[in-house]
This record gives structure tokens, C-alpha cells and sequence, in this order.
């Protein structure tokens, strides 16, 4: 048997340059994902895919492929997050982070009817950091008050085209997360300094599927697709420390668990035809953020001052339009707006984690084919944001009873994105 260790270096070496980054205001996902076709299109996939990133996006897209493919999919991401780090109104811009998310996919054709899909993709995450936070009144201390995980899937998908309109399809998925948790709180009513950090903690979800379904009219002038995602829970394991400033409750290092979970999600959507040369594309996206009551810490070798994270989380929407030109010989033009709602109420806002405001990001982009159409380059561009300047916080947002801080709250967000899909 392969021991944990083992495990966690052959998906750590996977996981290289494939994560994804900040939600913004999506709880723990980006309104965009890694491939630039799609990104470009604000992500509105479910009723169109036909290449091997349907093992994401649609399952059922993969039996609209032809012959076989293989792509890589780039994009780096830089996000940065500002906020009350040091409490009520203390505005602090937060570090812009650089996340490499990325993807690899690829699909094989069995026969007509059925297509095998595969992929190791970034899935979810949030990147956000603060240096040199100082808390604490009377006996403060100074430390980083950050949040990084980063959750990564390897799917394997089958698809079956059931006639010229209908296909379906399914993907089993291998969800692995990475997070390191670092808090910088005032305790004791706010006039003593505290630093909790939970660090290297990794682990693993082995069950999760994604079920599609689409629809392709006659002239394939219009199309419809429906995606569920499953809930997947995660269990990651590293370790803990605790300091609080003038008194002995110091803990370096003891052994400790994490505990959240990626929500249920359904995603529905249309394309449309206009003529030959323009599509339309909607879609919408429900989540289930609202399962997220809290991030759970546990440890069999001591007592933790914080034992938990309050979210409180609402469920997440997100409503997307795109369009595509194709009126220029050998290239499709793209552009696309998403609107994503709150995830984090005002209550419970956390300056570490999304930003307590509806989010808009706005997505473009352009794609062609080379070597007689067997080479496809795609690129694209976002930019997002959210913003709330009047945040009134005051929620306990942990088992110590530290309270959410009021003040000015954003977060923003840009992302560049790059295909190269190779048909065979």
C-alpha cells in the first residue's frame, strides 16, 4: 500500500501550476475557469462544450467531440484583497498574490456513441494576505493574517451521444485541497494580541461526480445543456500553533484537522444562433454555499484557542452572457459579463475571505486553428472585482467571540488565459 506520504507527493506533483485563485465573491470558485475559450465566454460552457474540458464543464459536451484531443490550458491570475485587517475601519490594502491555475484534459473516442474524457484542473480556491498585521489594544502583536487553499480535481468522464439531439455524461472526480489558515486576532476584549495559524494541511475527497445533460436542435442552430455538481467534504490534516502575547498560552506545533466542504452546483444555460457569423450564450449557476455554516479545526494532541471559523455563507449565483463573432475567416471574437452574488454576509465578513459584496467581471478574448484545423489557440482576459464601503460586520465569527470588523471591503482581480488544444 502507497503511504500517505507517497500519496501526497505523486497529487502535490500533479497539482504544480493548477490551482485556482481568489473567489472574490464566490466562497471558494472564480466566476472564470482555466480554458480560454470558455473563460472568454464568461464561462457560459454548459449548453456549447465540445472539446475535452466538458470534463469540467458539461460531461455530456464530450459526445459532441470529433476524433480525439489533447489540451493544455494556462492561466495566471493576480489577486488582491483589501480590508479592516487590524479591526472596525482600518483599511489595509491586502498583498497581490499570483496564482498559476491551470489545466490539463484530454478525451479518446470509443466509438460513434461513446467518448472517454479525462483532466487534472484547478477546481476552487482563495488566495488572500496581509503582512505585518498589527492586533491587539493594550498588548498587541504582529503577524500575517492570510488565507490560502487551494482545491484541485482529476476527473474521468464518459459520454453518450443518444441521437443527433440528445447526449449525456458523467465524471468521477478525485478532489485534493491544500490550505494554509493564518489569524491575526485581538482577544480579551480586543486588548491582547493573538496569532493562530493552520498550516501545510493537504487531504483528499476520493468520491464526487459531475452529471450532464444536452441538447442540440436540428440545424444546431440552438442549444441547452444542464450540469450538476456533487458535494465533496474535506478532511485536511497538518498542523497548528497558537501564540497570545503576555501569557503562557503558547502552542508551536501540534497535530490538527480542517474540516469544509465544495458545495452541490447545478448550471444551466442556452446558445443561440443569430446568423452565421454571431451566437449568443446565458447561463446560470446556482451553488450551495449555504451548507457552509463554518471551517471546523480539530486536534487529538491538545486544545485549540480557535476551534472554528463562523461563515454563515448564502448561496451563490451566478448569471452569465457571452457572444461570438466568427465573421473574420479562420477566427472567433469573444466577450462576456458575469454578475456573481454575495456569498458572505455583511455580518460575518472576514477581511481573509470574499469580499461581502455582489461581484462583476468582465471577460474577452479571441481563438483560431492552425495545421488544417488540427491545432486550436485560445487566449483571453478578465477582470473582476467587488466592493462595499459600508460593511457593518459585527458578527462572532469565532468560538472566541471575535467579532467581524466593520469598514471598507474589496477585492480585485485580473487574469490573462491561453489553449493549445491538438486534435487527432
Amino acid at each position: 500500500m502507497v503511504s500517505r506520504q507517497g500519496r501526497l507527493f505523486v497529487i502535490s506533483s500533479l497539482a504544480f501550476a493548477v490551482f485556482t485563485g481568489n473567489a472574490v465573491a464566490g466562497g471558494f470558485e472564480k466566476a472564470t475557469m482555466w480554458d480560454a475559450k470558455y473563460a472568454a465566454l464568461a464561462g457560459a460552457a454548459v449548453s456549447s462544450v465540445n472539446t475535452s474540458s466538458a470534463v469540467f464543464f458539461n460531461p455530456a459536451g464530450l459526445a459532441r467531440l470529433e476524433g480525439n484531443e489533447i489540451a493544455l490550458n494556462v492561466s495566471p491570475t493576480f489577486v488582491q484583497t483589501n480590508g479592516p485587517a487590524e479591526g472596525d475601519n482600518s483599511y489595509i490594502d491586502g498583498e497581490r498574490n499570483f496564482v498559476p491555475n491551470a489545466g490539463l484534459t484530454g478525451a479518446y473516442r470509443l466509438n460513434d456513441q461513446l467518448v472517454m474524457g479525462y483532466g487534472v484542473y484547478g477546481a476552487g480556491g482563495s488566495s488572500t494576505s496581509y503582512e505585518g498585521v498589527t492586533v491587539g489594544s493594550l498588548t498587541p502583536m504582529t503577524g500575517e493574517y492570510s488565507t490560502d487553499i487551494k482545491i484541485m480535481e482529476a476527473g474521468l468522464a464518459l459520454a453518450y451521444q443518444i441521437n443527433n439531439n440528445w447526449s449525456i455524461g458523467g465524471t468521477y472526480r478525485i478532489t485534493y485541497a491544500q490550505a494554509d489558515i493564518n489569524l491575526a486576532s485581538a482577544a480579551f476584549s480586543g486588548t491582547t494580541g493573538a496569532l493562530v495559524g493552520y498550516n501545510d494541511l493537504s487531504g483528499f475527497n476520493t468520491f464526487g461526480v459531475r452529471l450532464g445533460a444536452m441538447y442540440r436542435s436540428d440545424d444546431n442552430r440552438w442549444g441547452w445543456g444542464l450540469n450538476y455538481r456533487s458535494d465533496v467534504s474535506i478532511e485536511a490534516d497538518g498542523e497548528a500553533s497558537t501564540y497570545v502575547a503576555n501569557t503562557p498560552f503558547h502552542t508551536p506545533s501540534i497535530a490538527a484537522t480542517a474540516e469544509t466542504a465544495l458545495p452541490t452546483q447545478f448550471s444551466t444555460g442556452v446558445d443561440y444562433s443569430l446568423n452565421d457569423d454571431w451566437k449568443l450564450f446565458s447561463e446560470v449557476t446556482w451553488t450551495k454555499y449555504s451548507d457552509i455554516e463554518s471551517i471546523k479545526f480539530s486536534s487529538n494532541e491538545g486544545n485549540l484557542l480557535v476551534n472554528r471559523i463562523i461563515a454563515n455563507w448564502d448561496d451563490q449565483w451566478n448569471f452569465r452572457f457571452a457572444t461570438e463573432y466568427t465573421g473574420i475567416e479562420n477566427w472567433a471574437l469573444r466577450a462576456g459579463y458575469i454578475y456573481t452574488t454575495a456569498v458572505t454576509p455583511e455580518e460575518y465578513a472576514a477581511p481573509t475571505f470574499s469580499t461581502p459584496a455582489g461581484a462583476h467581471s468582465f471577460t474577452m478574448g479571441a481563438g483560431t486553428t492552425l495545421m488544417d484545423g488540427k491545432l486550436g489557440l485560445d487566449f483571453g482576459a478578465e477582470y473582476n472585482f467587488a466592493e462595499n464601503d459600508t460593511v457593518k460586520g459585527g458578527g462572532v465569527v469565532t468560538n472566541t467571540g471575535s467579532l467581524s470588523p466593520s469598514g471598507k471591503y474589496d477585492t480585485n482581480a485580473f487574469a490573462l488565459h491561453a489553449t493549445l488544444r491538438y486534435k487527432f
